[in-house]
């Protein structure tokens, strides 16, 4: 076999949406003649996919399973518990792959930078969408304490934890909540949430779907001021922001039912200061067109002002864009694109674009590396074993894709023991223990 005629060995960092969609586009045809080792920071695969999407959205997640499918080809390996920079260093993936492709995604929250912001109560609603999906580093929240919360941002993520916070917890027995999480949630006491969105409702970058599911939501009643409501004629609208305009001005319409739990939906308006000594008691908030402010009684508040990437070490990294620097899908390192080193989805061009855009963007990065393919054959001529030999030497606990399945199925044991489909395990150590057959659900 000459040097260009053996496999092409890509190292995957990052077991998300995106690094598993590079890793279908790199194997899907048997005669790419490629080999893909994935490795993933968190003890399970598919990032955002359990993490980020709501429980509750059920056909969404259905595309875990055709990532799956990626996992259980013969030219993929996975490489879970393992994290760059303690278990491997940068510098180590690119003597022993002939490209590394990062696919870190964007798991941090940007800030308001308003005063107050870090009272107790106030927090991401990152950290809310990690907790209430079973994230095994989310922080806890207790509901039981609060009865009015005020939401900040105008995407789906906003809508996203409100209808979390005013849904009856009984109807997200038919997901993979955590029973914790649900036992949680069934002790609310939230009854009003207040969604702040600074620009004019024709600017909201809500979709229509994500919109409707909260006007069909039992015992909730959402209220909208006519006057935050632009006219039809307000200048050129698009086809989303028609839909969401004449959604809103039909709930602006109604009369309330006296349903137990509230949405208000505040439009052009800021936030100016978060109030309180120790912990948060009310939002100051300062509405276009009006003189002075208003303070809004609230007992949490949530940011969703977006996603930020972090920084992986060895790895160019831009603190101004929170990216990785790059060109034609190439880090740029010492001021040139790198052959053999690439980016793809949220850590390259920030948290835009759904699933769809992952999987397009993934497609152009792998293209890439199959441009470089002769090239990247030539520089690397001998096979030091990757991944796999050096977590070996060191003793590292990694988890690979039949572990995986085996918490898989751990999971959907506790979710028959509680007579549901499906339980997620929340413990990083219970996860991790979880991948050997000594371990029992309770």
């Amino acid at each position: 076999m000459t040097t260009t005629d053996r496999p092409l060995r890509v190292a995957v960092v990052g077991g998300g949406p995106a690094g598993l969609y590079t890793a279908d586009a790199l194997t899907f045809d048997p005669d790419s003649n490629a080999t893909v080792d994935i490795l993933e920071r968190l003890p399970v695969p598919f990032g955002l996919l359990r993490y980020g999407v709501a429980p509750d959205h059920l056909t969404m997640k259905l595309a875990v399973n055709s990532l799956q499918e990626v996992l259980d080809r013969p030219s993929v390996r996975l490489f879970c518990n393992v994290e760059i920079g303690r278990d491997i260093e940068v510098e180590e993936l690119r003597r022993h792959y002939d490209a590394v492709v990062y696919a870190t995604g964007a798991d941090a929250d940007n800030k308001l930078a308003i005063p107050g912001e870090d009272l107790t109560g106030s927090s991401s609603a990152t950290s809310f969408v990690k907790w209430y999906n079973g994230h095994p580093e989310a922080m806890d929240f207790d509901l039981s304490r609060a009865s009015t919360v005020g939401v900040i941002g105008a995407g789906n993520v906003a809508l996203d934890v409100t209808r979390i916070l005013v849904k009856q917890a009984e109807e997200l027995r038919n997901t993979d909540i955590d029973e914790a999480t649900l036992v949680a949630l069934a002790a609310s006491t939230v009854t009003d949430v207040h969604i702040f969105i600074r620009r004019g409702a024709e600017f909201a970058k809500f979709t229509t779907k994500e919109l409707r599911e909260l006007g069909e939501l039992h015992d909730v009643d959402i209220v909208v001021d006519p006057e935050h409501i632009p006219a039809d004629d307000a200048g050129e609208l698009g086809a989303v922001a028609k839909r969401n305009i004449a959604l809103l001005r039909a709930w602006s319409g109604r009369t309330p039912t006296g349903a137990t739990r509230r949405i208000h939906f505040h439009f052009s308006t800021r936030p100016t200061e978060i109030l309180g000594e120790q912990s948060v008691r009310a939002i100051r908030v300062e509405r276009s067109g009006t003189d002075g402010c208003r303070d809004i009684p609230v007992d949490m508040i949530l940011r969703a002002v977006g996603y930020r990437s972090r920084p992986i070490a060895g790895v160019p990294f831009s603190d101004e864009t929170a990216t990785i620097p790059h060109e034609d899908h190439r880090v740029i390192r010492d001021g040139a694109p790198q052959r053999g080193e690439y980016a793809v989805g949220w850590a390259k061009r920030g948290p835009s674009g759904v699933l769809g855009t992952n999987r397009s963007d993934a497609e152009a990065t792998a293209g890439a590396v199959f441009d470089d393919r002769v090239e990247l054959l030539t520089q690397r001529t001998e096979d030091f074993g990757g991944a796999l030999n050096l977590l070996t030497t060191r003793g590292t606990r990694f988890l690979d894709n039949d572990a995986w399945n085996t918490i898989a199925d751990r999971e959907i044991q506790l979710g028959t023991i509680h007579d549901r489909q499906r339980i997620k395990i929340r413990s990083w150590d219970e996860l991790v223990a979880a991948g050997s057959p000594a371990f029992t659900p309770s």
